[in-house]
């Protein structure tokens, strides 16, 4: 004999899936499984996939605060000790080498340059950047000529460091220096 079912036994088992022994699932149950598989009703797979980005996120902050962060870390700067500035000669311009260790990134590299300094007395000294301002090339000085010049694109700069010629229309970039215990010390960022 068929029994027939009421309306609320069709709600019933519409709402409510038949687990693998045939028996109606409860509404507190969260997974059906059947043929072996299992499928999420759609409160748990929401909940599963909130969970789920949390934890990606809470993985990801700190692994890219640790592989990107230093990368983006912009670069300090540090006086450097260019020695006893009597050592330079009166009315004449000198280029002085340096080398200091930058941390870049997650490297500790070498930085190597010279500048260019002008040394018109104990008080009145004038460091240049080496650096051309078009694109960055270094400038040499032509003591025969008393010009300073960028063998890229024929720049020209004065004494003073102006430009006189050529592409660049900005002058050469007068670096931050100061006299300690008699020792030319010249700020330089890495």
């Amino acid at each position: 004999m068929v029994a027939s079912l009421t309306l609320s036994d069709q709600i019933l088992t519409t709402r409510y899936p038949t687990n693998s022994t045939g028996g109606n699932m409860t509404a507190d149950k969260a997974c059906v499984e059947t043929d072996g598989r299992i499928s999420l009703d759609r409160r748990a797979f929401f909940k599963t996939a909130a969970l789920t980005g949390v934890a990606a996120v809470l993985t990801a902050v700190p692994l890219v605060t640790y592989v990107i962060a230093p990368a983006l870390k912009k670069g300090s700067g540090k006086w450097i000790d260019f020695g006893p500035f009597d050592r330079l000669d009166a009315g004449a311009i000198e280029m002085l080498s340096y080398e200091f260790m930058v941390k870049d990134g997650w490297l500790v590299l070498p930085q190597r340059g010279f500048v260019w300094a002008k040394f018109d007395g104990p008080e009145n000294i004038t460091v240049f950047s080496s650096t051309c301002t078009h694109l960055a090339c270094n400038v040499i000085w032509r003591k025969e000529k008393e010009i300073f010049e960028c063998p890229c694109h024929s720049g020209r700069f004065d004494k003073d460091g102006r430009p006189i010629s050529g592409p660049p229309t900005r002058p050469l970039v007068v670096l931050d220096h100061k006299v300690e215990e008699g020792k030319l010390m010249v700020f330089m960022t890495a």
